[in-house]
């Protein structure tokens, strides 16, 4: 395997070769085409796979490779032999085809295994700052980088939770951080905002820390702030108690925005027209949370609850409000089933594409990820950052420290958005 590999790489480093001058075995119409074997059999993004095989023919713009459903680039052929690179997140085994032609064939006799692969990177913001700064990524600076939204055209949205207190719009390919809300050096001021929400028209919603006021930013009026304010419950609807509240949550399907407020505990939902607020379901507390609907299952909305350490999970079909990981009152630092679990200081939390949770967990300094089965437990790894220890530090799972992560968003790619709110720089999760 490895003279074969070798020699796969002299013969596709010579200088001077062209697409069609890997090899001398051109395609034939009238063979079958077929694949003897592939090396490696694992990998994650961008791994070199050798494909050695009969058939293939040299002319790359007709030879076409799939791990599972998904295609790979195809660097070289010589007719006998394929040079590929993995796809992105193909799946976590898959079969490898090659069509040449518009004739394929599957290999039964073994599968690619993908190895998920994290890296983590600063896109924006300075360590050390205490200004707000915007601009370019590569010029923007912030103090105390707060929470997070992602709308589907890459927008991200953020509360700037300290001096100056306003909302932020980042946009990574078009390069830029401007302010969508004035902010303010007064701590009592309306631009102290919570953790930011998107529905499904692309509105994004935030609420202001004193529970009573939120704003709206259409993308149709390129996000010009309006003031709302939450009206008491209306005839046949149950009263709530205003506190003060740090998250919203949009419902997936009928836009519904829900609030928590953190000293009762109480759950509301804001009907989108009226403005009427209603009292939903007494949860734990007193204690700040944050709240995140799972889009797959949008009767289920999890409830980060900060100072008892635990994630909360209510049913609105059938009202059953449990702690589904950590253990209410328990701080600590723990991987291992969601009921082994322990967690210090949960802030904001997001569903994944592929049903995942991740939990900016700020005073463990990491990055921890609830996978569910289908028994409804399920399992929570801490997958950037290590527990407990504060630093600044980019790269892979190993090397990479946060200092009190604060916000997590995520693109329709799973990459994650991170608020590093310690070290005042906002960070990119890529999941390859």
């Amino acid at each position: 395997m490895i003279s074969f590999l070798a020699a796969m790489m002299v013969l596709w480093s010579c200088e001077g070769k062209g697409p069609d001058n890997f090899g001398k075995v051109e395609y034939d119409p009238s063979k079958p085409v077929r694949i003897d074997n592939f090396e490696p059999d694992s990998g994650g993004l961008a791994t070199k796979v050798f494909i050695t095989g009969n058939n293939f023919g040299t002319d790359l713009s007709k030879i076409k490779v799939y791990f599972g459903e998904m295609p790979a680039p195809v660097i070289g052929s010589d007719g006998n032999h394929l040079y590929v690179l993995t796809p992105r997140q193909p799946g976590d085994f898959t079969n490898l085809t090659v069509e040449v032609h518009g004739n394929s064939v599957t290999f039964q006799e073994k599968q690619f295994a993908y190895h998920v692969m994290y890296v983590i990177r600063t896109i924006t913001g300075k360590k050390g700052t205490t200004e707000l700064k915007t601009g370019k990524l590569s010029e923007a600076e912030f103090h105390q980088p707060s929470t997070l939204a992602m709308d589907k055209n890459g927008n991200l949205f953020m509360s700037h939770w300290r001096v100056p207190f306003c909302f932020i719009r980042i946009n990574e390919k078009e390069d830029i951080v401007e302010t969508i809300m004035p902010g303010s050096r007064d701590p009592d001021a309306t631009y102290a905002l919570g953790a930011p929400t998107v529905d499904a028209d692309g509105i994004v919603s935030v609420i202001n820390d004193n529970g009573r006021d939120y704003y709206t930013f259409d993308p149709m009026d390129e996000w010009a702030p309006r003031q709302r304010s939450i009206l008491p419950a209306g005839p046949g609807k149950t009263p709530f108690t205003v506190s003060t509240a740090h998250s919203l949550a949009a419902h997936p399907i009928t836009g519904e925005l829900y609030t928590r407020y953190m000293a009762n505990g109480h759950l509301i939902k804001i009907d989108p027209v009226t403005k009427e607020g209603e009292l939903v379901k007494v949860t734990l507390g007193p204690c700040d949370s944050y709240l995140v609907f799972d889009p797959v299952d949008p009767n289920i909305l999890y409830i980060a609850y900060t100072s008892l350490h635990c994630i909360g999970k209510y049913n609105l079909l059938t009202d059953e409000l449990t702690v589904f990981a950590g253990r209410n009152g328990e701080a600590g630092w723990q991987d291992g089933t969601v009921s082994e679990a322990r967690f210090n200081q949960p802030n904001q939390l997001i569903v994944a594409p592929n049903g995942n949770l991740y939990v900016a967990d700020r005073n463990n300094h990491c990055i921890r990820m609830i996978t569910i089965d289908e028994q409804g437990g399920g399992m929570v790894s801490t997958i950037i950052g290590k527990g407990g220890i504060a630093g600044y530090q980019d790269g892979n799972p190993e090397d990479a420290l946060f200092n009190q992560p604060r916000g997590v968003a995520v693109t329709p790619e799973g990459d994650i958005y991170i608020t590093d709110l310690g070290n005042n720089v906002v960070r990119k999760l890529t999941i390859e």
